[in-house]
């Protein structure tokens, strides 16, 4: 009699008589209490009636009364995920995959719950389970390339989401989402590419389209992005993202102009936004409105996570160039906790590359390079530009990138990518055979083509601040290079990394304090130190505070030892960074300026913060002509 019930009541849920249905299920429920298959129709019931505590109960009635009754925990675990509620729907997916550990489905679900979670490597687990038993689940391929770039692993992410393509390849979604991890390599014309195809296929891809303006600034087709921006808002013209991102844009490419259009526009649809304030407050302070932008800024309410430092770091500046350092020490460090404690940079372990420093300082001290075996002749080696982050290498940088005989590479991972391809480095450094030390050179070459144009006797620049940890290494594979060493007071370096909102790695994870800062540059500069004496580096030293005070007989003797003449253009870089648009680094603001020195010795404001840290730094200040009481 109870099946015949059952069958009834299923067959009023499927035509919608949802009420009758109930009733028959608690007429089986009266008679026989313990009914696995009525508590677990009745389950669905109460969901399709709005009852979703009731459903939860009902679908554990039927597990308590057959705990093996599999369909019953997935069927609970999909009422937590309609819930939102992740951590329970979780447990229930496990509890089902003990009783059928071979359902592809019941994986995926699993995953995403994870992956709401957050627990990227538990979501991988799951989503390479899903794709064992279903090789052409199309979400399971997307999903997992969302937990591989999650995890960091953007090759392997890249890889899966071509998987997804070639499952579909007309879907918008699939272009869209491997455009987005070819941005996280920094293969923004892939990008591009990728985010016009999803375009192609969905003309009105708002996501996209914004994709699109963002590949194209990385690429430095300033214009391009502009209009692509500006696609998305004709597309969407209340559309707040695109917004932000016009308005972003126009802050970092030095176009006020249109980042103040843009934020007046996105203000008139969201009054309160964070993120157009705090655009807004970076264009007054740009604009020497800084009592205005602190106003501005304090009255934001309730901001979280990645903004709230953002606003953080603004208003330190913005209290620095306002002359009330104690104001602004507690807001840097207010953003450093923010980040430091942010989950996004938990997996940002700053031991890693101080552990990678004293690798190559056991390999110097331990291989004797002065008794290398000497590497083949090379005739076009670039020279680098290196030094402790914030000490000017960007200031350097765009002015020698205004030298027509030069090519100047602005932090891309050129030296990275070729190091990643020397056997064990650093151990074996000297170890290279001549024909490793050729492919090398050209695993660098190949790496510095996208970034540079092909003229015809230009000269490579290659500027990235903490490559100067990796000057042995420069020795050996380019003898005789060229490197420029951008030296600041020790203790304006420290302070200055301390004050910026960096992106954050293994290295710019030691900058949330002062005392991790000094101690790196401890680490760094001694290492350098020892570099110079075993290697005989051909090296040139630019000093901040030189270059700031006689910028024109620094730069003369810069490029005297470039081998290069004067030419006029050096004299107006700021022009040429103008032009440029798109600058990469943290001082993008600065170097589009004429000469400024508002920044030199700045940290003689903040020494009673610095004072504990003069055991560590003194002796670099002394080394380096400086002096800690002047």
């Amino acid at each position: 009699m109870a099946s015949e019930n059952l069958a009834l009541a299923l067959e009023m849920q499927q035509a919608g008589r949802i009420i009758e249905a109930k009733a028959e299920c608690l007429g089986v429920l009266k008679d026989s209490p313990r009914h696995p298959a009525a508590w677990n129709l009745l389950g669905f019931l109460e969901h399709q009636a709005g009852n979703g505590e009731g459903s939860i109960q009902a679908f554990r009635e039927a597990i308590s009364a057959q705990p093996d009754f599999a369909d019953a925990y997935f069927n609970l675990g999909n009422i937590f995920t309609f819930q939102a509620r992740p951590k329970e729907a979780a447990a229930a997916y496990r509890d089902y995959l003990a009783l059928n550990p071979n359902d592809a489905a019941a994986h995926f679900q699993l995953a995403s719950a994870l992956l709401a979670l957050g627990d990227w490597a538990g979501a991988l687990n799951s989503l390479q389970a899903t794709l064992k038993l279903a090789p052409n689940h199309l979400d399971g391929w997307t999903n997992l390339g969302y937990a591989l770039k999650k995890l960091g692993r953007y090759e392997d992410a890249a890889e899966a989401l071509r998987q997804a393509l070639a499952l579909a390849p007309d879907s918008p979604e699939c272009h869209n989402n491997l455009g987005t991890v070819l941005r996280d390599l920094r293969r923004f014309g892939e990008a591009a590419d990728a985010f016009r195809a999803a375009l192609a296929h969905k003309p009105d891809f708002i996501e996209a389209q914004n994709n699109l303006g963002h590949a194209l600034f990385d690429l430095g087709e300033l214009d391009d992005a502009i209009a692509a921006f500006r696609r998305a808002l004709d597309l969407a013209p209340n559309d707040l993202a695109s917004c932000i991102n016009l308005a972003g844009l126009g802050e970092r490419a030095n176009r006020l102009d249109i980042a103040r259009e843009a934020i007046e526009r996105g203000l008139a649809i969201s009054p309160d936004d964070a993120s157009l304030h705090l655009l807004a407050a970076k264009c007054e302070r740009r604009e020497g409105d800084m009592e205005t932008a602190v106003q501005r800024l304090e009255r934001i309410d309730g901001a979280e996570d990645v903004i709230a430092i953002d606003i953080a770091f603004e208003l330190g500046q913005l209290h620095e160039r306002l002359g009330a350092p104690e104001n602004a020490f507690a807001a840097f460090t207010e953003g450093n906790v923010r980040a430091r404690d942010l989950p996004a940079h938990q997996g940002a372990d700053k031991n890693e590359f101080r552990s990678l420093i004293r690798a190559i300082d056991t390999v110097l001290t331990a291989d004797r390079p002065g008794e290398w075996p000497p590497a083949p002749p090379v005739d076009n080696a670039p020279a680098f530009i290196v030094g402790f982050p914030r000490s000017g290498t960007t200031l350097t940088e765009q002015i020698l990138a205004a030298h027509p005989k030069l090519q100047t590479i602005d932090e891309k991972p050129t030296l990275d990518v070729m190091l990643a391809e020397a056997p064990g480095y650093p151990a074996g450094l000297g170890d290279l055979a001549p024909e490793q030390i050729e492919t090398l050179r050209r695993v660098y070459f190949d790496a510095v083509a996208p970034h540079i144009t092909n003229l015809p006797d230009a000269r490579i620049v290659d500027k990235m601040p903490l490559n100067i940890i990796h000057a042995a290494a420069m020795a050996r594979v380019f003898p005789g290079a060229k490197i420029v060493l951008v030296l600041r007071h020790p203790c304006d370096a420290c302070l200055s990394c301390f004050m910026q909102n960096f992106t954050i790695n293994s290295a710019m994870a030691n900058f949330f304090s002062l005392e991790d800062s000094a101690r790196l540059y401890g680490e760094v500069m001694s290492l350098w130190r020892k570099s110079v004496e075993l290697l005989g580096l051909n090296h040139h030293i630019v000093k901040y505070e030189n270059l700031v005070g006689d910028f024109e007989s620094e730069a003369r003797a810069l490029l005297d030892y470039l081998e290069l003449d004067w030419d006029p253009a050096v004299a107006d870089f700021a022009a040429r960074a103008r032009e440029r648009g798109k600058i990469d680094t943290p001082s993008y603001h600065q170097v589009t300026q004429d000469i400024y020195d508002h920044a030199a010795y700045r940290w003689r404001r903040y020494r009673a913060h610095l004072e504990e840290l003069r055991p560590e730094l003194e002796p670099f200040v002394d080394e380096f002509g400086y002096a800690w009481d002047q």
